[in-house]
């Protein structure tokens, strides 16, 4: 498992391979609800598939959120990162290169490094119409190693480079997950200026009520279960890298 979460480093921490059972985490005063998971520093929100338990609780760095179904075993998991000069400078210059888009960029970035860890990679097809028409064009493929079995969607923004992964014990596991997979790709959605100042809003008003009803001494609590049918409030906050001062794209050193 750790071989594999070190193979797409950065983009997916594939923590899908390891449940987080027991970490601690801050007390929350959030509510969940609504099955709609927003993240204001990254400026996106996604609904949660009905039936999957979900949760924002810190698990890995950089992954936003996490969501889980036991019948079968199955998890998907959120992440973003920074898309920075750097990070494109990192890919090999023939896919840069490449008459591709962002996420096949990257897709092919990331194949030779799964193929080096013995990882059966399939052809990058391309997402939904949804994710296009939304300004986030994506890409998915799947890998596995006999073990696990891994379904990776790719999309971008202008500064953040967003990837869902799904990841089951199973083959037939994988593919009785893909339609919900599927759904919350198809929602992924970018907040506009006026989507995210109301959410600021929602988050100020949120603060103040937790002022006045939370006590001070409040710890950390035990949390190795999900809630079941949770969903996550808009007015969560999520700290992420900076947004790069520079375009992403371009020469590299």
């Amino acid at each position: 498992m750790e071989r594999l979460r070190r193979a797409a480093f950065p983009l997916a921490l594939i923590a899908a391979l390891a449940v987080a059972a027991g970490f601690l985490v801050e007390d929350s005063a959030a509510e969940l609800e609504n099955l709609v998971f927003t993240s204001r520093a990254d400026r996106l929100r996604v609904v949660v598939p009905r039936g999957w338990r979900a949760s924002d609780q810190p698990s890995y760095p950089g992954v936003l959120l996490w969501m889980a179904r036991s019948q079968p075993q199955g998890q998907i998991e959120l992440t973003v990162e920074a898309f920075t000069r750097e990070l494109y400078c990192s890919w090999p210059v023939t896919c840069r290169t490449s008459h591709d888009g962002l996420p096949s960029k990257y897709a092919c970035a990331l194949r030779p490094k799964l193929e080096a860890q013995h990882l059966k990679v399939g052809p990058v097809q391309a997402g939904p119409k949804d994710n296009e028409d939304a300004g986030l064009a994506s890409i998915w493929f799947e890998y596995d190693d006999g073990k696990h079995f891994l379904r990776q969607a790719i999309a971008f923004s202008t500064d953040r480079a967003i990837s869902l992964v799904l990841a089951a014990p199973s083959s037939a596991a994988r593919a009785t997950h893909v339609r919900a997979f599927e759904q919350a790709l198809r929602t992924l959605h970018l907040l506009s200026a006026e989507e995210t100042a109301r959410a600021e809003g929602i988050v100020a008003t949120t603060a103040g009520a937790t002022a006045a009803a939370t006590p001070g001494d409040a710890g950390p609590v035990d949390s190795g279960e999900l809630a079941d049918g949770a969903a996550l409030d808009a007015g969560v906050v999520f700290e992420s890298a900076p947004a790069p001062k520079i375009s992403p794209v371009g020469p590299c050193l």
